[in-house]
């Protein structure tokens, strides 16, 4: 599994359900790395998008029984590697990275250069991974990619 996220320096991912800022560069890095494959997300995350992301298969962890347009899973336990193929990128929200994390090979991480308010926040990664290699940059984002540490 590979975790997708993108963090303010003061480790912000989300403020009232909603990405603090607008980075049209690293909105088509995620799109163009998970079309075509799984992404697994929590509840508030799928209520915050409003629908499943199309040209993937969406994966929800909820207690709900049925969400329409997606493969809800019960626990984490439910959670398999596709065998055709395909990746499985964890895309939030910040329970599911705090969960799951721990379970990626590979953190796909864009740090947003900006302080800001915010209520959710991405869980501490750095003993766990590499130091990282630079994917992109533009004004004001740097992409990284970490691996997990042997």
């Amino acid at each position: 599994m590979i975790a997708i996220a993108a963090m303010s320096r003061n480790r912000v991912i989300g403020a009232e359900g909603r990405i603090p800022w607008h980075i049209p560069d690293d909105l088509k890095f995620f799109k163009r790395t998970t079309l075509g494959h799984i992404i697994v997300m929590g509840r508030k995350t799928y209520d915050s998008l409003g629908k499943p992301l199309p040209g993937r298969e969406n994966w929800v962890v909820s207690r709900e029984s049925e969400i329409p347009g997606v493969r809800v899973l019960r626990s984490f336990d439910a959670l398999e590697e596709p065998s055709d193929g395909r990746l499985l990128y964890l895309i939030g929200g910040a329970q599911l990275y705090a969960a799951l994390l721990p379970r990626c090979s590979e953190l796909l991480l864009t740090r947003v250069d900006l302080q800001v308010e915010g209520d959710t926040f991405f869980p501490d990664f750095e003993n766990h991974f590499d130091d990282g290699e630079v994917l992109d940059s533009g004004p004001g984002y740097e992409i990284h990619r970490y691996l997990r540490t042997p």
